[in-house]
């Protein structure tokens, strides 16, 4: 019986597989979807020849062109699914303008219910994508249409969150996207020229171009970013974007949300997964599932093993296809026993280090035990990263400690590129801090948080943390890091600019959710600086609309670092003490 178990299983296999690229599909392109203001989208529609009955449709709405994923299309036509590709709102065949977000809500809306409406659909939609197009499903759903009825958001853009500004600062990377979607053609070749961007960054930089000129004479669309730049604030142009908290809970479909460890939008993925824990109601919250890669942006998609000097298992590579397919027909097609069976839990997280699958009940934003390490020093002298100051267990109990301080000149251009290159280039730049080597494993699994009591002598100026793991053997490899605009050390909703010589708590927790282990005599260590990198908008600290800010503005900011027992400054690790496998 074994012996013709395994052969049926193998024949299902072999041939399923087969039967199903044997599936003749039809190709139906440029199809119009009528919107309620009198635009029609254009509509790329991948469907089996022959359909005894009318079959579930999986939605992409896209600003990169609906023929930009036709094996995926095939892929799904070939396994019972109508797939359908929208072009966004004046992107390829799509009639009006492309202005990013504004539009995208009711136009799925529209799209969502004329694909329900047509003779090859059975009533029921759901939507699937990555970046923007993870995005816009949120978009869609805030929206209601009756027939969706399932999403799957992967690495979704959060606008204001994580593009096109992180934590209040926005970065030169806006203008270069808004090259690739200006017009209706997509702009490959111009987005692709890497060494056009980094000059152009350069040059922008060395020559104290204010940040609101950038898009000029780049090819990017001047009158969108120019309405981006105008908001500095997360204010109601951003929030508009979102669901509201009575949208929430009004949600009553299953969604599968898809980040990475390394996915620059993974912000904006867990804000939308956080709101709805918070203001869902309990039915939906239990059908909304979390998946937390050791992946980039784009790995979110193409889950690899490797990412960079980092290493993962063969476990990191989960077919997505086959994810998405099993995900829709337990949501789209009701089969109960299709539920994909990676989902052992509603959060699966990988733990790099141990490379295992973890698994809880919810995402935990910090956990019940944490590993707290206070920023310490001798004298004052915490800019040498050969012998960097400490972090220590041990809270400080001096009243009288002279605090640590480091100085950024927006002048000096010595220090330009990221926070590798200033470490090594200006020790004045930045103060460091170390911990003794552990003396047992240990698992961070969250965000990091830094909370520093610091004091400016400017209004304004833009802080760095980098956080390392430091091997028994010297090796040092990247943890997280954060930036905080001072401004926004309260609120990023509204800007309060700094008394000059106030000692103030600044809270950086916004760092990127990871979990990894770390061994046994590896030491932590922390670098605290100013943001100076080419790629975000340069601050000169005058307290002024950064945006408009140039040279003659500028401003030395020299930051004081406190760790007395009046002003603790401190690291936070969160640490995963009862791992589920």
């Amino acid at each position: 019986m074994k012996t013709r178990s395994l052969f049926f299983l193998f024949y299902l296999l072999v041939y399923g597989a087969q039967a199903q690229q044997d599936v003749e599909l039809d190709a139906l392109l440029f199809q119009k979807i009528p919107t309620r203001d009198g635009i029609n989208l254009s509509a790329d529609i991948y469907k089996p020849h022959q359909m005894e009955k009318p079959l579930p449709a999986i939605m992409v709405l896209t600003p990169y062109g609906a023929n930009e994923k036709v094996d995926r299309a095939m892929y799904f036509a070939r396994r019972g699914y109508v797939f359908v590709t929208v072009d966004c709102r004046g992107r390829r065949h799509s009639e009006g303008t492309f202005t990013p977000f504004e539009d995208d809500g009711k136009d799925g809306y529209d799209a969502v219910e004329w694909i329900a409406k047509q003779p090859w659909c059975n009533g029921k939609v759901g939507m699937m994508g990555g970046s923007y197009r993870g995005m816009v499903q949120w978009m869609t759903l805030k929206n209601f249409p009756p027939h969706l009825k399932s999403i799957v958001p992967t690495a979704s853009v959060g606008p204001g969150i994580d593009f096109p500004k992180r934590n209040g600062m926005f970065y030169k990377y806006a203008a270069r996207w808004l090259a690739l979607v200006n017009g209706k053609s997509q702009n490959d070749a111009l987005f692709g020229a890497v060494d056009y961007w980094q000059q152009k960054e350069l040059n922008a930089f060395k020559n104290h171009l204010p940040y609101q000129d950038f898009a000029q004479y780049s090819g990017s669309n001047v009158r969108v970013f120019k309405k981006w730049v105008a908001h500095p604030d997360f204010d109601a142009y951003w929030k508009q974007f979102y669901p509201t908290s009575q949208n929430y809970q009004k949600i009553n479909i299953p969604i599968l949300t898809i980040t990475g460890h390394y996915d620059a939008d993974q912000p904006g993925a867990l804000h939308y997964y956080k709101q709805h824990m918070q203001h869902g109601n309990q039915a939906a919250r239990q059908n909304h599932y979390l998946i937390i890669g050791p992946w980039s942006h784009g790995g979110t998609r193409k889950p690899a093993k490797s990412l960079g000097k980092l290493k993962f298992g063969d476990n990191a590579v989960i077919d997505i296809n086959k994810l998405h397919l099993d995900w829709f027909d337990w949501t789209l097609k009701g089969k109960a026993n299709a539920k994909p069976t990676f989902l052992k839990d509603r959060v699966a997280y990988y733990e790099m280090g141990d490379n295992q699958w973890r698994y809880q009940p919810i995402l935990k934003s910090f956990s019940d035990k944490n590993l707290t390490l206070y920023l310490d020093s001798k004298n004052g002298e915490a800019n040498n990263i050969g012998h960097p100051a400490w972090l220590t267990t041990d809270k400080p109990s001096n009243t009288t400690n002279k605090p640590d301080h480091f100085v950024y000149d927006p002048l000096d251009q010595s220090v330009t590129k990221d926070w590798a290159t200033q470490i090594s280039l200006a020790k004045k730049n930045y103060v460091i801090y170390q911990s003794k080597p552990l003396t047992e494993d240990i698992v961070v699994t969250g965000h990091l948080k830094a909370e520093l009591y610091l004091s400016l002598n400017t209004k304004d100026t833009d802080l760095l943390i980098v956080a390392y793991e430091v091997t028994p053997d010297g090796e040092t490899n990247f943890l997280r890091n954060d930036i905080l605009r001072a401004r926004y050390r309260t609120s990023l909703e509204k800007s309060t600019l700094v008394k000059p010589g106030k000692v103030l708590l600044y809270t950086l927790d916004k760092a990127w959710y990871f979990s990894k282990k770390i061994k046994k005599g590896s030491a932590i260590r922390l670098m605290i600086g100013a943001l100076d990198w080419t790629s975000y908008q340069h601050n000169y600290n005058s307290g002024k609309d950064v945006s408009k800010e140039t040279k003659r503005d500028a401003q030395t900011c020299t930051v004081k670092v406190y760790h007395s027992a009046q002003y603790p400054s401190r690291l936070v690790l969160p640490l995963d003490t009862n791992p589920k496998k």
